[in-house]
């Protein structure tokens, strides 16, 4: 499918003074994104489902919208996150979704993006939507016990998690608590152990894929790959925003282009490059095998 987004510089937004897109009670499951923790946000779709909402005081309704999405994300207890994206403060974590216009609504699932609507919707079809959230993330194997309505008047508990292997758990704590090099360890040391876990090994793509693009200017990367397209560093940069953003097949692309006429050790790179980025997107994702194909008929 054609990806619908196309990068923007939102940078020269101003942020309305007294004004914050997130204003408003926070819903007991949500989380408020900013650049020093989206790469934790994207990590943390590999267990629960994010409805990741970017938006802007400025948009008119936003506020009781966001009052409803909250309400709906409550009443499921866990079994959905909210993740509300203020497009005028944080501009670089909207020009790195790719955001066109305001609201966007996205689904954040094991770590891709997938569009949802550019619209408010009416109050009364988040009910539907959130089903099928719930539904999806019920499909991957996510833990979603808790979406069932809440009693009136009762409050929003912690989700129910689904119980992992010690290391792998550690893994992912450490993740949440910023350690990254503690969490590729405790990945290392479980496949280790059991080399066949197709989710420790997606988990431990991930965290070096989180590594290599922690701190990067995201628009900066992507200039740089767009002035050199013969430049292996440049564009083995750009591919981890991609896939960081969710655009699977504009990663894997710009990396298959690099192999026309390449010299054995630019295809060695990026060969490993793309293998890494196949198992964060999982064995399932057709995406995946199209790209292993094309990869074997130009390495062969």
């Amino acid at each position: 499918m054609t990806d619908p987004f196309g990068v923007i510089d939102l940078s020269s937004l101003a942020q309305p003074a007294g004004q914050d897109a997130g204003a408003g009670p926070a819903a007991a499951h949500e989380v408020r994104v900013e650049e020093s923790n989206l790469e934790q946000v994207i990590a943390g779709s590999q267990q629960v489902a994010t409805l990741l909402v970017v938006t802007s005081a400025r948009v008119p309704g936003i506020g009781e919208f966001l009052a409803a999405l909250r309400r709906e994300v409550d009443a499921r207890g866990g079994a959905v996150l909210l993740a509300t994206v203020d497009a005028d403060a944080q501009p670089r974590v909207a020009a790195a979704l790719r955001v066109q216009q305001l609201p966007s609504l996205m689904l954040l699932i094991q770590g891709q993006i997938q569009p949802i609507v550019e619209a408010l919707l009416p109050e009364e079809e988040l009910p539907t939507l959130f089903d099928q959230l719930v539904q999806l993330a019920a499909q991957v194997g996510f833990d979603v016990s808790g979406a069932g309505e809440l009693p009136e008047g009762a409050e929003a508990g912690a989700p129910a998690e689904p119980e992992l292997p010690p290391l792998v758990q550690s893994a992912y704590d450490a993740i949440e608590a910023g350690d990254l090099d503690g969490a590729r360890e405790a990945f290392t040391e479980h496949l280790s152990q059991n080399p066949a876990d197709a989710e420790a090994k997606a988990g431990l793509a991930t965290v070096r894929l989180m590594s290599r693009t922690q701190g990067a200017d995201l628009i900066a990367v992507r200039a740089a790959a767009a002035e050199a397209p013969g430049d292996v560093e440049a564009q083995l940069a750009a591919a981890d925003i991609d896939m960081l953003g969710g655009h699977v097949d504009d990663a894997f692309g710009r990396l298959l282009e690099l192999l026309r006429g390449a010299d054995p050790e630019t295809k060695a790179a990026v060969r490993d490059r793309l293998l890494e980025l196949f198992e964060i997107a999982g064995p399932d994702d057709a995406r995946v095998g199209a790209a292993r194909k094309r990869l074997a008929n130009l390495l062969f």
